[in-house]
């Protein structure tokens, strides 16, 4: 078959047209059986570093601040620490996360934070944060979780394999890398 008459096979155009669609609409991910689609927990799954938090219209990095995110078997903890100008905050938290075919729902069962202007006036908090869901849809390179009140935003970049954490109005919270 000629490059001409391979590039005129309707089948191959209509293929083309669907995938460049589909990369290029962002669209909600749907898999079987209440999971997402392995691709899609292999982005989300895995040990994360802190590498930029946003403070105070400030963006901290090492060493005024580090910290992990990691989310494994059916279980994410975190700790980040910031120390400096813009003041004291250290976290130490665990809880549980679940799948649905186009959602994650993670909390914490427990979290210890600690506050304050300087580590000598720092006071402790210890709460629990219930479970919240968010919806998963694909932009392109861009992996996106959003709760339904728009409050907190997980846009992973795809091919930097970095994701940022973002607020209300889509505000920058922290941004993290892929270690493991």
């Amino acid at each position: 078959m000629s490059d001409i008459s391979r590039l005129a096979n309707p089948g191959r155009l209509l293929s083309a047209l669907v995938t460049s669609f589909m990369l290029a609409t962002p669209h909600v991910v749907i898999a079987q059986d209440d999971q997402p689609a392995e691709d899609i927990r292999a982005i989300i799954e895995g040990t994360w570093e802190l590498i930029e938090w946003y403070v105070d219209g400030q963006i901290l990095r090492v060493p005024e601040m580090n910290g992990r995110w990691m989310v494994h078997d059916g279980m994410v903890m975190a700790t980040r620490h910031r120390d400096g100008v813009s003041g004291y905050e250290t976290t130490a938290g665990y809880g549980r996360y679940h799948w649905g075919a186009t959602s994650w729902t993670y909390g914490y069962d427990r979290s210890e934070d600690r506050s304050g202007a300087t580590t000598a006036d720092a006071s402790l908090r210890l709460r629990m944060i219930p479970m919240r869901t968010f919806e998963i849809t694909r932009d392109g390179e861009h992996l996106i979780l959003e709760d339904a009140e728009a409050t907190l935003r997980w846009e992973y970049n795809i091919a930097e394999d970095t994701f940022l954490l973002m607020g209300r109005d889509r505000q920058p919270i922290r941004r993290y890398r892929r270690v493991e």
